[in-house]
């Protein structure tokens, strides 16, 4: 199957908007965020992780982008259960979104490098059209 370059860039740019989407609802619904805590959060947790995203656009492949945000979302996910789901067990503050960042990243990275192949492995390609 062949996939145009745009479509396929609209494919990576949707993923970080799920991505994005999902720290909102993490935001909002959680933590009773304002847009401003919002976006600093974002920057500063989630905006590292998504940078092989970012990187994989501008490469020969941009579904790339999609396999960055696929091994990443599932640790904001996580982040939700551990302060909004999981009953608090005591012990301070939660530091889950410092894991989110140092686990997050490399599981990017690895979405990032290993779509490639995959992608091969089904004979999806990228084309110029």
């Amino acid at each position: 199957m062949q996939l145009g370059r745009r479509s396929a860039v609209l494919a990576g740019v949707a993923a970080i908007g799920g991505v994005t989407a999902l720290q909102a609802f993490n935001s909002f619904t959680c933590y009773d965020a304002t847009l401003g805590q919002f976006l600093s959060g974002w920057a500063f947790f989630v905006l590292i992780p998504l940078i092989p995203a970012f990187v994989s656009l501008m490469t020969a492949n941009p579904l790339r982008a999609v396999g960055a945000c696929a091994l990443f979302a599932p640790w904001l996910a996580f982040a939700y259960y551990t302060d909004c789901v999981r009953p608090y067990t005591g012990g301070g503050a939660s530091m889950i979104y410092v894991g989110v960042l140092l686990w997050g990243t490399p599981s990017a990275i690895l979405g990032a490098l290993v779509t490639g192949p995959v992608l091969r492995l089904f004979r999806i390609s990228v084309v110029a059209r």
